[in-house]
């Protein structure tokens, strides 16, 4: 019997694997531009995946209109479902102002975590990382008995991307580039994201982390070391824009003043998790040079870091890559000729026009 997909999908000759469908900036495919479109079986799965993470998210009324009324051709392009989510800083309750508080709830989970195998990672979100963990092991395994026929494999790559930022989600990152990268037949595991980790709270890793025994990162050259332990072999970052400015108006990112909600006001309280808060704390601009600065990080340690933007109207194209050749100095990917190569990847924007554009 067939592997049904739930919640990861195909593209090409690589896996995607979403891990939430939560943003902390205007998520990724939707920067894309309004026209934008994808496989129907695709935008089915984001959608199945946003109601399975939050239930009632997605009207029985949205998936008529997005997905009912064509045929049985799953590869059939549809415009790209309206992101209707809050856009958040943070997926886990974190007492970070309490330091009584969080000392004590370390201490627990420490307690917790001696009970329990030492690779299990209890995090309540839905889907479960085993889930996802399953599907993917699932997917491969059927896509290469399938494939063995012709003497290959079925996949090249895991790329763990989808709706939302994987980075809000760390121990599902890690988990799934952890068991991807040990499997009889590893496969390189890519992680696409906006580049925004160093701005989540705890860096998007839960309180309730097995592997860290409960402990909880301190610094930043943690996050990039663990990604590069657990696996994951590249890094898509997504720069955009020369401009910081103009980056807090594309990209909308809640770590600054003014985020939120797409299209809300600052005082949205879905800025954090539990919205016991108000405001954010860092300045508009910032969110810019958080991306630059992980981007740099990255480029020190990755063997191949990826800088992507949208060419949409008004963006400076040579000013951004300009400044893409400048974060890529700390270790530049070289021609034979030592010359520095592969500076930026431009994505196509699809704006509204009168007629549908396919990708």
């Amino acid at each position: 019997m067939m592997m049904v997909q739930k919640f990861t999908y195909t593209l090409g000759r690589s896996l995607y694997v979403p891990v939430t469908s939560r943003c902390n900036s205007v998520p990724l495919p939707y920067t894309r531009g309004p026209n934008f479109t994808l496989p129907r079986d695709i935008a089915e799965t984001l959608l199945r995946f946003r109601e399975t993470e939050q239930p009632g998210s997605v009207p029985p009324e949205m998936l008529e209109a997005w997905l009912g009324g064509g045929d049985d051709d799953d590869e059939e392009k549809v415009r790209i479902p309206p992101y209707t989510q809050v856009l958040v800083n943070c997926l886990y309750p974190h007492q970070t102002d309490d330091l009584l508080r969080t000392v004590q709830d370390q201490k627990r989970n420490r307690e917790l975590m001696a009970s329990v195998s030492a690779e299990a990672v209890p995090d309540p979100l839905q889907p479960s990382i085993a889930s996802l963990i399953d599907e993917v092991e699932s997917m491969i395994d059927e896509g290469n008995n399938s494939a063995r026929g012709g003497g290959g494999r079925a996949f090249d790559s895991v790329v763990i991307a989808g709706e939302g930022e994987p980075t809000l989600r760390m121990d599902a990152c890690l988990a799934l580039a952890r068991r991807v990268s040990t499997m009889d037949d590893p496969l390189p595991v890519r992680l696409i994201t906006n580049g925004l980790v160093y701005s989540i709270p705890n860096f998007g890793y839960s309180p309730f982390n097995a592997e860290r025994n409960g402990i909880l990162p301190l610094h930043r050259h943690t996050v990039l070391k663990d990604m590069l332990e657990a696996g994951i072999t590249e890094i898509s970052v997504a720069l955009n824009t020369a401009n910081r400015h103009e980056y807090d108006v594309m990209m909308e990112p809640c770590c600054h003043t003014g985020g939120g909600r797409i299209g809300a006001d600052a005082d949205d309280p879905g800025l954090l998790h539990d919205g016991s808060h108000s405001k954010v704390d860092t300045h508009p601009g910032t969110a810019h040079d958080i991306v630059c600065e992980f981007i740099m990080e990255a480029k020190k340690i990755f063997p191949k870091v990826e800088i992507t933007g949208v060419d949409r109207p008004g963006i400076d194209k040579k000013e951004t890559t300009r400044l893409a050749r400048l974060l890529s100095s700390v270790n530049p990917d070289k021609n034979k000729r030592g010359l520095q190569v592969n500076i930026m990847r431009w994505r196509r924007y699809f704006p509204e026009e009168g007629h549908r554009v396919n990708v």
